[in-house]
């Protein structure tokens, strides 16, 4: 079995496992168990329970990368096209179910907030970040604390629709086609506003 195949396992088993028994009963000898692989082999590819629950959150939750620029002539299409593969990825039924064991572990454990603490924007270091810093860059930013702009879009527009998911199960097509139309005014709103309140970015 490939290496990328054997970590795939893995995740797919902590996923499982701390849906079914929650981030302190959750262990490395049972994700092991769940995913067929010896103790040994989730050490080498993980130093920690820790480590591993951060590389799960991490990769399933914000792995996507921003692609190559469609709309370089049209800033708020271009990120309207980001925010909807993140959206695509984040609101999945699949990964739902995997930040509501988060939050239901998160008064419990210091590692969950942590890792709680991740999902504001998106995730460190994520897309959304990257793409405002380039987008000020390019119009002789710099503008102080992107992240802090970040949180709020993604706050606007996908953690608005991950609230919804979280308290209720709803509609998944009415998600899916209202998303973009709802990204995309978000996306207006939020750059005339990013313009006004930043010089560097208008």
């Amino acid at each position: 079995m490939e290496e990328c195949e054997r970590r795939e396992r893995i995740l797919d088993a902590a996923s499982e496992v701390l849906q079914k028994c929650g981030y302190h009963a959750a262990s490395m000898d049972k994700v092991a168990q769940h995913s067929a692989m010896s103790k040994r082999t989730l050490y080498l590819m993980f130093h920690s329970k820790q480590d591993l629950f951060h590389t799960l959150v991490s990769s399933r939750l914000f792995n996507v990368s921003p692609g190559k620029c469609l709309h370089m002539a049209d800033p708020a299409e271009e990120l309207t096209e980001l925010l909807m593969r993140l959206g695509g990825v984040i609101l999945r039924p699949d990964r739902i179910s995997l930040i509501r064991a988060l939050v239901t572990e998160s008064p419990q454990s210091e590692d969950i907030r942590q890792i709680m603490s991740s999902l504001r924007a998106g995730g460190k270091d994520n897309v959304l970040t990257t793409w405002l810093d380039r987008y000020v860059r390019a119009r002789n930013g710099p503008v102080e604390d992107i992240s802090m702009y970040s949180n709020m879009l993604f706050g606007m527009t996908i953690g608005d629709l991950m609230l919804q998911s979280l308290a209720c199960e709803p509609d998944r097509s009415w998600i899916e086609q209202d998303m973009r139309p709802r990204f995309h005014r978000a996306v207006q709103i939020f750059l005339a506003g990013f313009a006004q309140g930043c010089p560097a970015a208008s």
